[in-house]
């Protein structure tokens, strides 16, 4: 998925990008699922993974969503 998909997934909280895909603020240092009810970051400090474990290794998980325990 192309970076302009994956910011558009998150903006729109798009259910069918759910486990395709996981993102991480850099100014929060958070991940989670594109469909988490968080704030929208500013797209300029997300970065994308492709798996919770990816993720992980930048950000601590998402406490309103729990994107580990979703994973597709």
């Amino acid at each position: 998925m192309s970076d302009d998909a994956s910011w558009s997934a998150v903006a729109e909280r798009d259910p069918a990008a759910d486990g395709a895909f996981y993102y991480a603020v850099t100014t929060t240092g958070i991940y989670c699922r594109p469909t988490c009810p968080t704030r929208r970051p500013r797209r300029e400090h997300v970065r994308y993974f492709a798996s919770p474990g990816d993720a992980e290794g930048a950000a601590g998980a998402c406490r309103f969503a729990t994107p580990s325990s979703r994973a597709g």
